[in-house]
């Protein structure tokens, strides 16, 4: 017997391995869109730093002999077993088997070549504990450089099966060892059904072509490596070859797969690919890499090869517009945040006509999920067009987030932790994220508010029984006729104070305005930004500051993040002056980064003034703005 084949291991337990293998039936639904997230997943997970260029997948379709396929008759014959076995299993198993071996009968087979660069190579020895270990042999076992990879259940490794007519796959990887040592490992793999053989021995559904003794791989060079499959052809070229090489026999093309292959790279790996730490090269097709995927979002082939495809175009349109808000530097508004658990989170929101509302979640430059369900992010009707994409920039948080994760890697589930204190951590974390999500938009986003809002929807439901709402309201007019609603005003009880930002109270301040550059004295009754009331009390804690009365406010627009502040104060002392943005439904602070005189704590202003002497400051915030404002000072 040859010490290299195909083996598939005797099994005398009298179990069976059915042909329903859950790894590959995970991704059936539109396995070539699967292919692309996991293998690609793969190549950024073993990313090499020391290298620092950019990851580099080729996905290429070739046609080779089939005659060169290693033990090309032994996997015909297990093939014709499994044949004798599906009698007993399902039409779906039998007819499997049957077109397989057609396959095997051509004197050529299309395959699937999948290569990648500038990465580590998936590190062996074929010991458990190992990654090359983990991708080939093991169940339910994921081994990666970082705790903040791409995957975390093992079960990705099956997508390649799930494009073949064979269930057959061929890898190749060149890596460097713990010692510093290039090595090359090369195995086959076919994920099949028990069978048993002529002499009633049960074999088991997962075999394996390489060294047989314990379904080892072939190290480095061997004659029966065939040219097509192995990584590094000869020695001379192993130590620049270090990367993998995935072969997928029998490759089940459809029209359109690159086109689909595209649009799965694009919508998924935008992140990455707008950072340079991705380029893909498809079938010498396509090029995607940060030059170029704006004309893949662009490509009408593609968009008309996934309209029928589940989600599509939706999706593609809208990851075009997320890649939009990663790469604009118009109408975008970056925010960042310190998360207790998830550390420091950026968000950035791109304001613009036309976009769909909605927020995308990105982790290590992949994308997650745009549809969470959480508390604050499920309805934006109030809110201009806009889209934001959510990023997590720290290492702990990045680990938090992959925890929650399902195999599939498109939600962020807290019940997936083994203990509740982290069960409650993650809960905590998701709800301060979506709160701060929510708050950021609506500074950014937040539509203003009508006089008069005009509701079609409830036609159906009320009439207006006379024209424009005149008339003695019995004619039967039009039932569809106009709604109108209008905004009545509020009134508001006045009040001695307000409650600012703080804990502090105020009966003073003003607000701008943006067209004649004065600054208005607000109302009594008012609520500052944080903590409500309106009544004087403090609520939440805070020193209450005594209120400064100011006379004649003015502001002028200097620039874009500039404004000229001047008063008249009507006592001797310190001031402490904040800003603060006027909104529809309460107020923001304003962070002061720069002033003419003063001295900045906490993003305020402290002056010294003297009772009627009028006072001009220029004062600079952190960032651009040019709507109403807000100033209000109190005593120090």
């Amino acid at each position: 017997m040859s010490a290299i084949g195909w083996i598939h291991p005797t099994d005398d337990s009298d179990q069976w391995d059915g042909f329903n293998e859950p790894g590959i039936e995970h991704f059936s639904g539109s396995p070539i869109r699967h292919l692309a997230r996991e293998v690609v997943q793969n190549s950024l997970d073993s990313y090499d730093e020391v290298i620092g260029k950019a990851v580099k997948v080729t996905i290429n379709e070739v046609n080779i002999k089939t005659s060169q396929i290693p033990g090309l008759e032994q996997l015909i014959e297990t093939f014709q077993l499994c044949l004798i076995s599906a009698e007993n299993e399902s039409p779906k198993a039998k007819q499997f088997f049957e077109l397989g071996l057609k396959e095997l009968e051509r004197p050529k087979i299309k395959v699937l070549e999948i290569s990648d660069f500038n990465t580590k190579g998936i590190r062996g020895p074929a010991k458990n504990g190992a990654p090359y270990y983990a991708f080939m042999k093991a169940k339910g076992q994921s081994k990666k450089s970082s705790e903040t990879a791409g995957g975390s259940f093992g079960i990705g490794k099956f997508a390649p099966y799930a494009v073949s007519r064979l269930r057959t796959v061929f890898v190749s990887t060149v890596f460097k060892s713990e010692n510093g040592e290039v090595q090359q490992l090369s195995q086959g793999k076919s994920i099949l059904m028990s069978h048993d053989d002529k002499e009633g021995r049960r074999h088991q559904g997962i075999g394996f072509w390489g060294v047989k003794e314990k379904c080892q791989p072939v190290e480095n060079q061997s004659d029966d490596i065939p040219q097509w499959l192995s990584r590094a052809s000869n020695s001379d070229e192993i130590s620049k070859k270090v990367g993998t090489k995935l072969i997928i026999l029998g490759f089940e093309s459809q029209t359109g797969w690159q086109q689909s292959l595209a649009a799965s790279i694009a919508e998924n790996f935008f992140g990455a690919i707008n950072t340079g730490r991705l380029e893909v090269s498809i079938d010498k097709k396509y090029v995607i890499n940060s030059n170029g995927i704006s004309e893949i979002f662009a490509n009408q082939e593609i968009v008309n090869a996934i309209v029928n495809e589940k989600n599509e175009p939706e999706q593609f349109k809208n990851s075009s517009e997320y890649y939009t808000c990663l790469t604009s530097h118009e109408d975008v508004f970056i925010e960042q945040h310190q998360n207790l658990h998830l550390g420091l989170c950026e968000l950035k929101i791109l304001v613009r006509e036309g976009l769909s509302k909605k927020v995308a979640f990105l982790r290590n430059g992949m994308f997650i999920s745009d549809s969470l369900t959480l508390p604050g992010l499920k309805n934006f009707s109030e809110f201009k067009d806009f889209v934001a994409v959510f990023q997590c920039k720290d290492d702990k948080g990045l680990e938090l987030l992959r925890s929650m994760e399902p195999p599939r890697h498109d939600d962020f589930e807290p019940d997936r932790l083994p203990t509740k204190d982290e069960q409650g951590k993650a809960r905590r974390a998701l709800k301060e994220m979506a709160t701060w999500i929510r708050e950021m938009l609506r500074r950014r986003a937040k539509d203003p508010v009508s006089e008069i809002t005009k509701i079609d929807e409830l036609k159906d439901f009320f009439a207006d029984e006379a024209d424009e709402g005149k008339g003695n309201g019995l004619e039967e007019k039009n039932p569809f006729g106009k709604i109108l609603i209008k905004a009545k005003p509020v009134s508001f009880k006045p009040s001695k104070s307000i409650v600012s930002e703080g804990g502090a109270t105020d009966t003073g301040g003003a607000a701008n305005d943006s067209e004649k550059g004065k600054l208005k004295n607000s109302k009594a009754g008012e609520e500052s930004p944080g903590i409500p009331g309106g009544d004087g009390s403090v609520r939440g804690g805070g020193t209450i500051k005594p209120v400064a009365p100011l006379a004649n406010p003015r502001a002028v627009v200097i620039s874009k993040n500039t404004r000229r502040i001047s008063f008249t104060p009507l006592a001797d002392g310190k001031y402490e002056l904040s800003l603060f943005e006027v909104g529809a439904d309460s107020d923001y602070q304003i962070a002061i980064e720069k002033s003419s005189a003063g001295k900045i704590h906490s993003g305020k202003l402290e002056v010294d003034v003297e009772k009627g002497n009028r006072q001009s400051l220029d004062i600079q915030f952190t960032e651009d703005f040019d709507g109403a404002l807000k100033v209000v000072a109190h005593e120090i």
